[in-house]
């Protein structure tokens, strides 16, 4: 490791989890000793499926949160499949190269020493090994999967096949298949030796000689074993695997050498990429590799958001992703759903307010920013059906329309959520400044006044934004880590930051009266996991902005920093006694948020 790469290792004493890397449509992570846990790619029927060490999640569990919420956090402590080593490590020594490409370097007990570098390239990945004075064995206990979908509010699981592992070995190549997925994993760069076979009705355990030196190792996917086990070989017999590992480096330094250089912002902006999964002429956006490879249009805005904001050539993975919203996800009943598989199939089928709106919101803000009004007039007939889905779920007396569930997949006491009225203001606000003349600017207004009308409540006294309503004078207060708009409404131009009901509203969210929201410390969480999040604590770096005190933005930062995973990793929600890991260890949309807070994606 070279001086420069010093400044990428990463600290040991914080919160250690798998590192990641992707490119292309392929993901994965490797372990504390840069094995590989799993490697990821897309599928057009399962969506997303996995070559990983991880067992299958029981069926009978799916609507047990416990037995989600274990299975998730065990991804992040489980052992790899790579080189194992006699001798005990004394030293590990972890790094991001150009702050996206794990290196992990080990010393061991009496001499001797190993390093890997991995990365994703060209649909597959490789792994570069180095050996001094060891001779490890290559073992793992490893599958090919489809991706389990653990949910904590599982909408309606997904069928999936039995798990059948057959593994061979011959001429230096290791495949990995799986008859009812049409799909095979290959890994070659092995030395050659006796072939051998082994089927089960589960994961196999493997054992293979390493060799000494150096091991270049190829991972390629296919539909066939032999399609898989050329395509994974042509990448060990690339000319010069350093010259190519180099071009990547290259390429990441000029994407991040004028980036914000905070590690949690740089996350936010290497981990997104990672997530944008090509089909066909279109990119998915996921939210995360390995827990949940699902997309949520909300998450994915965000995303994309991010994306837009930091380099132009960003722009042509944001319109791509506007196409996968537009012509490759399914709507029901002219809708979008709660959430998809890669491959654009509805997984579930909830109606909720906010997903309708960010594709319309994601298309106008790409179509201003870059002008690019092909996009605009392929997609732009769709909207007249969308807005007219939309129109048709209005109250009958007013200019309020309901949602099954909120934000954060949760249940509401009441039909009217406030955060996706004001999201509604903000995207039919955008789309009026693209298509002057529409009637969008109109029905913006429309929003604003039932707004006011409707959401504006006293409660002991003080007026507040409800967080929901019947629309007839029943409240719900409270504000939720999910509810971006509330903290955006300054900078959307909805109010000032010196309006009087919009402060009383953010004053309350962070207080105690926010009962199941507020978690201490000025810290803001979610009933759906009741401890606070990361997404809460961005809210507050939003809020303190429009407030102009920079010592409330110091403090969110610090709290931001404290629940940040040693590479710069923002989960789903945090202990607040230890800010240990209290949901998902792997969540895009927290740091992408805070990078596009970064960036002044929202001013």
């Amino acid at each position: 490791m070279t001086a420069a790469d010093a400044a990428h290792v990463l600290d040991p004493s914080r919160r250690v989890k798998p590192l990641d890397f992707g490119g292309d449509g392929i993901t994965g992570s490797v372990d504390r000793d840069g094995r590989l846990i799993a490697l990821n790619t897309y599928h057009n029927h399962y969506g997303y499926i996995t070559l990983t060490t991880a067992p299958p999640f029981r069926e009978d569990a799916r609507y047990d949160p416990a037995a989600v919420r274990a299975y998730r956090a065990s991804l992040a402590a489980l052992d790899g499949m790579g080189p194992v080593f006699a001798p005990p490590v004394i030293k590990r020594q972890a790094a991001l190269l150009e702050g996206a490409i794990p290196h992990v370097a080990l010393r061991f007990e009496g001499g001797g020493s190993a390093a890997v570098t991995t990365w994703a390239q060209g649909g597959g990945a490789v792994q570069l090994w180095r050996f001094e004075g060891v001779q490890p064995r290559w073992q793992g206990c490893i599958s090919l999967q489809r991706c389990a979908y653990t949910q904590l509010t599982e909408g309606g699981p997904l069928p999936v096949p039995p798990l059948q592992t057959r593994v061979m070995f011959a001429d230096g190549v290791l495949t990995v298949s799986h008859p009812a997925l049409g799909c095979v994993a290959a890994l070659a760069g092995f030395p050659p030796g006796p072939a051998w076979e082994q089927t089960a009705e589960g994961r196999v355990e493997v054992d293979l000689d390493c060799g000494t030196g150096t091991l270049v190792l190829a991972c390629g996917f296919g539909p066939d074993a032999f399609t898989a086990r050329e395509y994974a070989s042509a990448l060990t017999h690339q000319q010069d695997i350093g010259y190519s590992l180099g071009k990547l480096r290259q390429m990441w330094r000029s994407r991040l050498v004028a980036a914000p250089r905070h590690p949690l912002v740089r996350r936010g902006l290497v981990y997104g990429l990672a997530l944008t999964v090509p089909v066909g002429m279109a990119d998915c956006i996921l939210t995360d590799h390995m827990l949940l490879p699902l997309s949520w249009n909300r998450d994915a805005y965000y995303v994309a958001r991010m994306l837009l904001s930091w380099r132009p050539e960003f722009a042509e993975l944001v319109q791509r992703h506007l196409l996968w919203m537009f012509e490759t996800a399914e709507r029901a009943d002219g809708a979008w759903g709660r959430c998809y598989l890669a491959n654009g199939r509805i997984k579930d089928r909830a109606f909720q307010l906010d997903q309708q709106l960010f594709p319309l919101l994601e298309l106008a803000e790409y179509t201003l920013e870059t002008g690019n009004w092909e996009t605009w007039q392929r997609l732009q007939p769709q909207l007249a059906a969308l807005r007219e889905m939309l129109l048709s779920r209005k109250a009958p007396d007013d200019w309020l329309f309901p949602t099954d569930e909120t934000p954060a997949d949760d249940p509401l006491a009441f039909p009217y959520h406030f955060s996706s009225h004001l999201l509604m203001w903000r995207t039919f606000g955008r789309l009026a400044a693209v298509e002057r003349g529409a009637g969008w600017d109109d029905l913006a207004g429309q929003i604003r006044t039932a707004i006011q009308r409707h959401f504006v409540a006293p409660r002991d006294g003080t007026a507040l934004y409800a967080y929901a309503t019947d629309g007839h004078g029943r409240y719900h207060f409270y504000h939720d880590a999910n509810d971006v708009p509330l903290a955006l409404a300054p900078a959307w131009g909805f109010v000032g930051a010196d309006d009087p009901v919009w402060r009383a509203t953010v004053d309350f969210a962070f207080s105690e009266q926010n009962e199941g929201g507020y978690y201490g410390a000025h810290r803001l969480g979610s009933v759906h996991t009741r401890a606070p999040w990361p997404l809460g604590d961005v809210q507050d770096v939003i809020i303190a902005r429009a407030l102009g005190d920079s010592d409330r933005e110091r403090v969110a930062w610090v709290r931001l920093e404290a629940a940040a995973q040693w590479d710069g990793a923002l989960p789903e929600a945090y202990h607040p006694e230890t800010g240990e890991v209290a949901s998902r260890h792997w969540f895009a949309w927290p740091n992408a948020l805070l990078a596009g807070v970064a960036l002044g994606a929202f001013g």
